[in-house]
């Protein structure tokens, strides 16, 4: 998971390990019956439960709390979803490197995490409607130079493995020495440390870093994303896609959806490239 050394990456694997509590939220009456009760057979791992992998870093859509409990957006969302479809939902922990080719597997139902739905992640996996959209971000110490791309000729970049961020800086960052991080946690300590140069992240986590390491980090480059975010599902669950996504978009009209991005991301205005996707939650805005 990480090409600096084999020992990082399985501690990294091994902290993943330590938050893998399964943690269920149980259904209502609403929604549909699952199929233990005679209800429609989603094909699930596990019949009237949608095992959902999460990983240990992506605040604030989905992160473990002091007691190694998930909670974030997506917890929340994903919570309310499985209520309205009369499903359980169960969260286990792992990496986007390994839970995608345990989603394809079928050890997962879906992935409870931020991803870029990307054309070559779509290969292999499905995606629910997007949920948001964001920026790559390039994160420097604060006493670094660099305001472009080309600054970081030569440099040590870090990025997540497996992530956009990771593409990103293949794409745009050729120059650059690239080091696969297994977290972006992982790669924010690697640049404090002095090992990396720059680390790529996504916007929605930066926020949250620049205040917990306060005047060591600045942002040096953005760029916004080519894909949206949403979910991955497995290609296998055609019919649970197509209610989960009918559930979604309930919220999404309801303003349920905007509540709850509004919780998570106070500072951060709801994407305007997402209003094609959801032109209920642009009427909401413009209501204020």
């Amino acid at each position: 998971m990480n090409r600096l050394t084999t020992r990082r990456g399985v501690s990294a694997l091994a902290v993943a390990a330590a938050f893998s509590t399964a943690v269920t939220a149980c259904g209502s009456d609403s929604g549909s019956a699952s199929a233990s009760s005679g209800g429609p057979d989603y094909g699930l791992v596990q019949p009237g439960t949608i095992t959902a992998a999460i990983t240990a870093g992506d605040y604030p859509f989905v992160s473990p709390d002091a007691s190694g409990k998930p909670v974030g957006m997506l917890v929340d969302l994903n919570n309310e979803i499985s209520k309205r479809m009369g499903l359980k939902i169960v969260y286990k922990t792992t990496t986007v490197q390994a839970g995608l080719p345990a989603l394809t597997s079928g050890q997962y139902d879906m992935m409870s995490v931020g991803l870029v739905a990307t054309a070559e992640r779509r290969k292999s996996v499905a995606f629910t409607k997007p949920i948001f959209w964001g920026q790559n971000v390039v994160v420097v110490p604060a006493d670094s130079k660099a305001k472009a791309l080309g600054d970081f000729k030569g440099k040590r970049v870090g990025s997540g493995a497996n992530s956009n961020q990771a593409d990103f800086a293949k794409k745009n960052m050729t120059t650059s020495e690239l080091v696969s991080e297994a977290t972006d946690s992982a790669g924010v300590s690697q640049l404090l440390a002095g090992n990396v140069d720059a680390i790529v992240l996504g916007s929605t986590h930066v926020g949250k870093i620049l205040k917990e390491h306060p005047g060591k980090l600045k942002v040096a480059v953005t760029s916004p994303q080519d894909d949206p975010g949403a979910m991955a599902v497995s290609k296998k669950l055609p019919k649970f896609l197509a209610a989960y996504d009918k559930e979604l978009a309930t919220l999404a009209n309801n303003g349920t959806f905007l509540k709850l991005y509004q919780k998570y991301f106070p500072d951060l205005p709801y994407p305007k490239q997402m209003y094609k996707y959801w032109p209920s939650i642009q009427q909401q805005i413009e209501k204020g």
